[in-house]
């Protein structure tokens, strides 16, 4: 006699063999490709960030050379903190105005900046370079070279946006001093 046999009948309790092992593969493989996409996020995010905080620093020095006092301080944290070269902390962005605001009466500045470091980690970030600056003076047209090195660090603020909440300035006096 010739039975045909039938076919198991496929339980809904128990998955076929092929299902399991596509699942098993699933689950260790679904970290390492999620991880693998997020990553070109994260650096062109990082590349962002670091483009919007170079950014700022060509504006910032742009507008000390234009005499623009109000958007340099819109750049500083309420409570941002200067160091001058010569060690004076200056704090506030009251005091950073008045600061900036008598250099520039009495001074044309040349200043360029040339960053070395410029690094971003969650909402702090900063700038760390070398200076050059010919300052003139304007009544007398007098010419003051300096040089030294900087750091500027930044933190996001709660809109996103970055503002300055420490600059240091270091230099060697110019000669003659």
């Amino acid at each position: 006699m010739n039975v045909l046999s039938a076919a198991p009948a496929k339980s809904p309790l128990f998955p076929s063999r092929r299902a399991v092992t596509f699942l098993a593969l699933a689950t260790i493989f679904a970290p390492i490709l999620s991880h693998a996409a997020a990553a070109p996020q994260a650096s062109t995010s990082q590349a962002s960030t670091l483009a919007d905080l170079a950014k700022i620093c060509e504006a910032w020095v742009q507008y000390l050379h234009t005499k623009q006092l109000e958007p340099i301080v819109k750049f500083y944290a309420p409570d941002a903190v200067f160091l001058q070269p010569s060690g004076e902390r200056i704090t506030g962005a009251a005091v950073l105005r008045s600061l900036f605001q008598n250099l520039m009466a009495i001074f044309d500045s040349g200043l360029t900046l040339h960053s070395r470091n410029l690094e971003a980690s969650g909402d702090l970030a900063y700038d760390s370079g070398d200076f050059d600056e010919i300052l003139t003076t304007i009544a007398s047209g007098a010419k003051i070279n300096t040089k030294g090195s900087y750091i500027i660090i930044f933190k996001r603020q709660p809109s996103g946006s970055w503002q300055i909440v420490q600059q240091v300035f270091t230099g060697t006096p110019p000669a003659g001093t």
